[in-house]
């Protein structure tokens, strides 16, 4: 597989990237023999996090690290921002992923103020990162974050080696809000998210009888030249397989595919709730995020309306529960109007049958 520099990290990393964060929901048998097949085909990056499945995918990766560490490059994440978690957390990575060392370790997903203030203060995760670096266990220092203000300030900062975003045809973003940046002080940049959390797959512009492919997903970000490398959470060889084949046998798009693409992107709509809980937990208790897309669902699936309130009647905490507490929408990496949006749902629902 072809493989490009990941930035000032030096990496040559294969075009298409292992995620992780999937093999958590299969067996250990279908996990390892997942990442056998990606190493197989060309894959040199393997990805994971310490949060995936409560480190149930570091295990299951483990085991091929055993007999093929030295076959691809391995990056993992914490999201502790205190130095003494942080340091705890990379020592829990070497012994579930059975290495001696990782070659990026990242803070993960540094999307709260609070967070970044942590991370960066002179006791945080940041100064455990640096010891980890010198002593060898860690190669390279990352990050990764949905919140793009701070994203630029993390890349200003100067610590990173890369940093990872999310990229695909409806949330575009990072064209304008990183890539600049990271160009002109030549940060790795590789992307997560390409097919949205697989939720994608389930959309449909309003009157449109389409929804995404996994291609034209691929190649779009594949088409990109300011990102050497593409994760793709897959759950099985015939995942891996499909996305190998895609990325060692595109072009790329044509000025009229590329208009036309981001054209269905923006029918689909930028700033749907991907389903990521990262504005759980809600100190109301309210499922902001069942909410969020059962209400997504009534407006581009199109359920018959009799389903919508039945479904919306089954959560206990509603709208009406909220503390205006703004925690929701601070944490939140598509910066939606969640209050907004849970007002929205209570009017559509509530109506009687």
């Amino acid at each position: 597989m072809e493989t490009r520099r990941l930035g000032k990290t030096e990496l040559q990393v294969s075009r298409i990237g292992f995620g992780g964060m999937t093999i958590p929901g299969v067996s250990k048998e279908q996990a390892v023999a997942t990442v056998h097949k990606a190493l197989d085909l060309g894959i040199n990056f393997i990805d994971t996090a310490r949060a995936y499945g409560n480190g149930d995918s570091e295990a299951k990766i483990g085991e091929v690290m055993r007999t093929r560490r030295d076959e691809c490059y391995l990056s993992s994440r914490s999201p502790k921002m205190d130095y003494q978690g942080m340091q705890a957390a990379i020592d829990e990575s070497l012994r579930t992923l059975g290495v001696d060392y990782i070659d990026l370790y990242e803070p993960h997903d540094v999307s709260r103020t609070d967070m970044y203030e942590r991370l960066m203060s002179e006791d945080g995760a940041l100064k455990a990162l640096h010891e980890a670096k010198q002593a060898g266990k860690i190669r390279l220092i990352g990050v990764t974050g949905h919140n793009w203000g701070l994203m630029q300030k993390l890349l200003q900062s100067g610590e990173f080696d890369a940093a990872l975003v999310t990229y695909n045809i409806a949330n575009r973003e990072a064209e304008t809000e990183v890539i600049p940046l990271a160009k002109q002080l030549d940060v790795g940049l590789f992307v997560m998210k390409v097919f949205g959390n697989s939720r994608l797959f389930e959309l449909s512009p309003p009157d449109e009888n389409r929804k995404p492919t996994v291609d034209e997903c691929l190649r779009f970000a594949l088409s990109n030249p300011d990102f050497p490398m593409i994760l793709t959470g897959v759950k099985s060889p015939e995942e891996i397989e499909q996305n190998v084949s895609i990325a060692n046998t595109y072009a790329p798009l044509t000025e009229a595919e590329q208009k036309a693409i981001r054209q269905f992107g923006d029918r689909l709509g930028r700033g749907y709730c991907y389903g990521c809980n990262y504005c759980m937990p809600c100190p109301a208790e309210i499922h902001i995020p069942g909410i969020l897309q059962l209400l997504e669902y009534q407006k581009r699936i199109n359920w018959e309306w009799p389903q919508g309130p039945e479904r919306y009647a089954e959560f206990d905490k509603t709208i009406d529960d909220c503390l205006d507490c703004e925690q929701c929408e601070e944490a939140c990496p598509q910066n939606l109007p969640i209050r907004e949006l849970l007002h929205e749902a209570k009017e559509k629902f509530s109506q009687a049958v």
